[in-house]
């Protein structure tokens, strides 16, 4: 009476408590500030939170399995600013998962896999076990040891922003993403020199830091990081205490500086409007390398965020799904860099052309590179050009002689301020139907380029030798075959094949040409001929004594001939005859099978005009 209430209140005590201690697993409540190992998280299981599992301790950053854009193909583990709904940081960028992919907390450390369970990111090795996950206040992911020292931090491996509190490091660098809606790494980059910030796009410089006008020079110490606080971004040198240079911003008690999809290196400041734009490099959008695809033609517009695509003079818009321009000429196409190094691959200058861009344009490497060559004309410039695969163009600067090329990579072409012929841009072109519309990113050399005038020589002379082979190899087998076929006695003779379909009822097993050769002691013993062979005989290994009729001189009729006698020998039944009871054959060695019964004396019909067998019977006679 006393102990069934007891067991219900324990049984409803421990479904409370198993509810209440793990609520992610139960209904997908998140979480503040820490989680531990054993931990597993999708977007699917926190739908009804975005996705987002963990928040900083009063609420400003989360970290979540987030679509950006609210497409449904690209998830991530992201970490987000609250107010401003910005995303600062993403792990598995180039990796992304469905909805249904799972990120895991384990002891060796954090786990991305795909719904069928494939790994797509994981932290790397780590020196201790992991006891727990802390997003700190500043948008910091950190792995814990039992310590609570850092195993891990997502500080430490930037992707496109930082933040207050962040550093990114000589030997860091932050990666462009390929859209608003796609993380993975795009082709622009900022990186830290020893006395400036960078941006590159496929490895050509297009902007400094030190060149925009909000930016002041402070020292000349090397430069070890990059970093932003509520009133500036700076880049600092000896050990973190002078400033080399800085960019003073409006006060913010939320900053982000960014490389966005574009190529732009943003700082952008929250306030009560939402986030707003402090600092833009570079300022001019038609110095953004491929702002206007490949030989677009860029005019700079009112603001930084409205630049004008056109084409130039003798290009016109790229068809389908190419960005830029292509030749307006149909013979002509647009050349794809070998990427070799100068002195390398060489171009058929015969089949190379140039079409001029007009007047007052520029190119945004011409600001970063010297000139290849110094002192030329424009002809020698050209040449040099012609003979590198690597060059997909020039820039020709009348006064001085200077070559500038257009390496690996076309971008886009900048107009300039107002018709200066001093500098002479052209774009290499090929004759003929060799290579359009071309992806600029693929890796094409330079033999594609020399295809058409060596295919005209060579597929000739390979057509002719590759039948020459052709004709000797079956000539070859057409010969063996048929010496095959004369040791083998395949002509005019009874195959195997065809006695196979030549069908006796109660054939005895057949015997091998080797064992009655045994048998007979190498057909020593001769005991009649006639009927298309000899017979002799033979003794077998269980003593049975046999005839055994060697078949011979088949001529071209043999087979027939020798298929009507085992027919009619194997369809006669009588008392005193001989009775058929199989054959086999091999090749032209064919022998005959027969069981002799001593009544009477038709062996010498069956057998020929040699002596009998005399008593015994005669069991078995193969055909090989």
């Amino acid at each position: 009476m006393f102990f069934f209430p007891s067991i219900l209140c324990m049984e409803f005590f421990l479904l409370f408590a198993t509810s209440f201690f793990f609520p992610a697993l139960v209904s997908g409540i998140t979480f503040s500030e820490f989680i531990y190992p054993n931990f597993t998280a999708s977007h699917f299981q926190f739908i009804d939170y975005s996705g987002a599992f963990l928040y900083t301790r009063n609420g400003t950053f989360r970290a979540a399995i987030f679509n950006p854009g609210a497409q449904q193909m690209n998830f991530y583990l992201c970490i987000i600013h609250v107010a401003s709904n910005t995303i600062i940081w993403s792990a598995n960028r180039d990796t992304s998962i469905s909805s249904s992919g799972k990120m895991y907390l384990t002891l060796e450390g954090i786990t991305i896999s795909d719904q069928n369970g494939n790994l797509k990111w994981s932290t790397p090795p780590l020196s201790s076990s992991v006891h727990a996950l802390q997003l700190t206040e500043m948008g910091n992911l950190v792995l814990l040891d039992q310590f609570n020292g850092s195993l891990w931090e997502s500080f430490h491996h930037p992707t496109d922003t930082i933040v207050i509190g962040q550093r990114l490091a000589s030997g860091m660098l932050l990666s462009s993403a390929v859209s608003d809606n796609n993380f993975s790494t795009g082709d622009y980059s900022l990186t830290l020199r020893a006395s400036d910030a960078i941006l590159q796009w496929h490895g050509q410089t297009y902007w400094k830091l030190s060149m925009n006008t909000k930016a002041y020079w402070n020292s000349n110490y090397l430069v070890e990081y990059l970093a932003i606080n509520r009133t500036g971004l700076f880049l600092f040198g000896n050990n973190g205490s002078a400033v080399v240079i800085q960019v003073a911003l409006s006060p913010s008690n939320f900053q982000i500086a960014r490389l966005d999809s574009s190529g732009q290196f943003t700082v952008l400041g929250l306030s009560a409007d939402g986030l707003e734009q402090q600092f833009v490099g570079p300022d001019d959008g038609c110095e953004i390398p491929f702002i206007c695809g490949r030989v677009g033609l860029c005019t700079d517009g009112t603001t930084s965020s409205s630049p004008t695509c056109s084409c130039p003079t003798q290009f016109h818009v790229a068809l389908q799904n190419a960005t830029g321009c292509v030749p307006s000429d149909a013979s002509h196409s647009l050349p794809v860099a070998c990427q070799s190094t100068r002195n390398g691959s060489q171009l058929n200058s015969s089949v190379v052309s140039y079409s001029g861009v007009g007047h007052g344009m520029d190119y945004f490497s011409n600001h970063f590179s010297e000139p290849i060559k110094y002192g030329v004309n424009l002809s020698i410039c050209q040449d040099f050009c012609s003979r590198e695969c690597s060059c997909l163009g020039i820039f020709y600067e009348n006064s001085s002689g200077s070559c500038y090329v257009l390496e690996n990579v076309l971008g886009s072409i900048m107009s300039g301020s107002g018709g200066d012929d001093n500098l002479l841009g052209y774009i290499k072109v090929l004759i003929g139907p060799t290579l359009t519309n071309f992806n600029p990113n693929n890796d094409l050399r330079d033999q594609n380029q020399d295809f058409p005038v060596a295919a005209l020589v060579l597929l000739p002379f390979t057509g002719f030798f590759l039948l020459i082979a052709l004709s000797f190899l079956w000539w070859r087998r057409w010969r063996l075959k048929n010496t095959m076929d004369e040791k083998l006695g395949h002509r005019n003779s009874l195959s195997s094949g065809d006695l196979d379909t030549f069908y006796i009822p109660g054939l005895p097993q057949r015997f091998d040409y080797e064992e009655l050769e045994v048998a007979t002691d190498n057909f020593k013993f001769l005991i009649g001929s006639g009927g298309f062979g000899a017979v002799y005989k033979g003794t077998l290994l269980d003593k049975t004594v046999v005839a055994v009729k060697k078949i011979t001189n088949l001529g071209v009729q043999g087979k027939k001939e020798f298929c009507t006698e085992i027919a009619v020998i194997g369809n006669i039944h009588h008392v005193n005859l001989v009775k058929l009871r199989g054959f086999c054959a091999q090749g032209r060695k064919c022998l005959l099978v027969y069981e002799y019964m001593n009544r009477g004396s038709l062996d010498r019909t069956l057998f020929g005009n040699g002596p009998a067998l005399g008593n015994g019977s005669i069991k078995n006679i193969c055909i090989i």
